[in-house]
């Protein structure tokens, strides 16, 4: 009976050890493309690349490098405020921007939790505690460790051997937080194996297979500065991530602008062009024009760049718009927020819906033409003593004396332009009005429209004044 037990331990014995040697084999001779070296240039980018994101939050703790644990309670201008989830960073960033003249202060309701790059976490008690955590970070919008470029797509599994107790294991991971843990620990085992391929996704969204150590290397290297990681104490500022360059250059030249809100060095001059209206014209061309003025000329371009879409406006006579601005924000295809350093410009749409109120303003009482130039001529002695009534059922009467000229109008917004069309038949003089003229802009007694050559140039300008 013992040398039947004997028998059977041993036969166990060396199934063990054959089946535990086939593995140890099998890993070791695994592909070196395939076999993950702790310390070695692709595993600290990979490490990198699975820290933490602080930067989310920064409008709660202004760091990038830590992040506050939700739910929090937090207090802005007296009002206590629980954050569960991301998007309700929002609620903040709206209140913040709500006025441009108070203090974006925010308070925490302590104690809180501090999640490190590292997925460290500390209970922090009160304002100082919180102060000497954040020192330890880098300043808004510099250098820091982590990569944000690009990330994994999980699971990712792992085949492993560890030389200690001789073991071989396979491992799956499932997120960042995981496989940073992992990587820290990479020099404790004898050799790792990715099971390639795996899939990583970079920042615009493509996704990419890679099939071996040295593409992985290769793809998050080149990745590393290729997008703006956003480190800055705002939140939701990427809003136009998805946008082009030949979107943006579509809206702009869509209609005329006026300035929202201006900032040069941290000094309001919204005011200073309250009655100033601005064009982003197809040839390149930057015109601003004041009320009653002459107009200014200038230049324009859209470019992509490391930091994002860019709108160079050079413009030698309004050097507060000169500067290659950051599209920061587009909002509801009406407004277009600009940064540059501490400079901020916005400009709001004067089109946009603006119909049916040019409708209502040429309804209302007799016009004038107050200035036709066609080519350059003057012609707007032939219209003098014309009075004209824009009718609402689109007819339009023009009276001198005894004369009378009929027409009809219309106010369409045609490939994202106002228009006002105008056709009187063969009656000279007002055959030549007889165009689809782009609306420039309106008042309540001040209309101007144009017409443009082909190459966007200023063909012919017509304004109307109410009397």
């Amino acid at each position: 009976m013992k040398s039947l037990k004997l028998f059977f331990y041993l036969t166990l014995f060396l199934f063990v050890f054959t089946s535990c040697q086939d593995e140890v084999v099998k890993i070791e001779q695994a592909p070196q493309e395939e076999v993950l070296q702790a310390n070695t240039n692709v595993a600290v980018l990979m490490q990198r690349t699975t820290k933490k994101d602080g930067s989310k939050d920064n409008i709660m703790d202004n760091a990038s490098c830590l992040s506050v644990e939700l739910p929090v309670t937090v207090v802005i201008q007296g009002i206590e405020i629980i954050i569960d989830s991301e998007e309700d960073l929002q609620v903040i960033e709206d209140i913040f921007d709500e006025f441009d003249d108070d203090l974006d202060e925010l308070d925490f309701i302590f104690p809180i939790v501090i999640i490190k790059s590292d997925y460290t976490e500390i209970t922090i008690n009160n304002f100082d505690e919180l102060e000497n955590l954040i020192d330890e970070c880098e300043d808004e919008n510099e250098i820091d460790d982590d990569i944000e470029c690009v990330d994994f797509v999980y699971p990712i599994t792992l085949s492993i051997y560890n030389a200690n107790d001789e073991l071989a294991d396979t491992v799956t991971i499932e997120n960042d937080e995981e496989f940073y843990h992992f990587m820290d620990d990479l020099e404790d085992y004898h050799v790792v194996q990715i099971n390639f391929p795996i899939m990583v996704v970079l920042y615009d969204g493509t996704e990419k297979t890679v099939n071996n150590m040295d593409e992985l290397e290769s793809i998050i290297d080149e990745a590393e500065d290729m997008c703006d990681e956003d480190d800055d104490n705002d939140y939701d500022d990427d809003d136009c991530e998805d946008c082009t360059e030949e979107e943006l250059v579509d809206l702009l030249i869509s209609c005329s602008w006026t300035v929202d809100k201006i900032k040069i060095d941290g000094v309001d001059n919204t005011e200073q062009y309250t009655y100033y209206t601005f064009w982003f014209l197809e040839d390149g061309t930057f015109k601003a024009k004041e009320d009653g003025g002459d107009y200014i000329y200038g230049t324009w371009e859209v470019d992509m760049t490391d930091q994002g879409i860019v709108v160079d406006i050079n413009m030698e006579n309004l050097s507060d718009f000169s500067f290659s601005w950051v599209l920061y924000e587009i909002e509801d295809d009406n407004e277009i927020d600009l940064r540059f350093e501490d400079n901020r410009l916005e400009f709001e749409k004067t089109c946009i819906d603006n119909k049916i109120e040019l409708k209502e303003i040429l309804n209302e009482g007799i016009w004038i033409v107050a200035k036709y130039v066609d080519n350059d001529e003057n012609k707007t002695s032939d219209y003098n003593d014309f009075e004209i009534d824009f009718k609402e059922d689109f007819s339009v009467r023009v009276t001198k004396g005894d004369d009378v000229v009929e027409g009809t109008w219309m106010v369409v917004y045609d490939s994202g332009k106002l228009k006002l069309e105008l056709d009187f038949g063969e009656t000279i003089p007002f055959d030549e009005f007889n165009e689809d003229w782009l609306v420039v802009e309106f008042l309540n007694n001040r209309i101007e429209v144009n017409n443009l050559d082909n190459s966007g140039n200023e063909e012919s300008v017509l304004v109307f004044e109410r009397l």
